[in-house]
């Protein structure tokens, strides 16, 4: 049965200044699978995951939705279908210091659904306890670990349940163990039909990755290989 399309780049470009950061790309997302793009620092990596998230403008070629080109589509519809459709794993957190882990939680899906308070409740106490984090609910972010605000910073995104989640360098502090735990939420999201768009630098994901892509000089190829997903 074929994937449906959910997101697509047709010969998308983009510089800074002089700089070619893109040039030509194509990729497409499909709903059920791990996206995996890898590539040096520098070479632009998250700059890809912004402009598939609708965060940064082209300078030419299409975006898709759909099917349905939206390349001109206007700050306001941007931020709609980011709200609708996308949640993000960031690599600074992007979490509130001076609340705790519960509240920053809270925060989010009050901005970020449409959820009753009570449903809020249950969700977080439910993610909290998949993520074994129930013992620092109360604990503000600014005293916790780099690991466990990345941490954090995933489970937001699992909480939002949305149908694409765009993760930069999302494991990049965590441990073994904690890693090998969200890769099978990853799994688990796959399965639901969702998509994930992940960059990294990590190896750990190349076995999960539907497809894996290197960006290098503006180029995204796709890397040919023998792994099992």
């Amino acid at each position: 049965m074929m994937k449906e399309t959910i997101i697509r780049l047709n010969k998308v470009s983009k510089k800074y200044h002089d700089k070619v950061v893109l040039s030509n790309v194509d990729l497409a997302l499909k709903h059920g699978e791990l996206i995996l793009i890898k590539g040096d620092s520098g070479e632009g990596k998250s700059t890809l995951l912004n402009i598939l998230a609708l965060l940064e403008p082209i300078d030419s070629g299409d975006i898709y939705w759909q099917e349905k080109n939206i390349s001109q589509l206007d700050i306001k519809g941007k931020k709609r279908l980011r709200k609708v459709n996308m949640s993000f794993i960031f690599q600074d957190y992007n979490l509130f210091e001076d609340l705790t882990l519960e509240e920053n939680l809270k925060v989010f899906l009050r901005l970020s659904t449409n959820k009753k308070e009570d449903e809020i409740e249950a969700d977080i106490h439910t993610y909290l306890k998949k993520f074994k984090m129930e013992d620092r609910k109360s604990i503000f972010i600014k005293l916790l670990s780099g690991g466990e605000r990345q941490r954090i910073a995933i489970m937001r995104a699992f909480l939002a349940n949305k149908s694409i989640i765009f993760a930069d360098e999302p494991t990049a502090n965590i441990d073994e163990e904690n890693k090998k735990m969200i890769v099978n939420y990853f799994k688990e999201w796959k399965r639901e039909g969702k998509v994930i768009l992940l960059v990294s630098h990590d190896d750990f994901y190349d076995d999960i990755a539907d497809d894996i892509y290197r960006l290098h000089k503006g180029n995204l190829s796709k890397v040919n290989r023998g792994g099992v997903k």
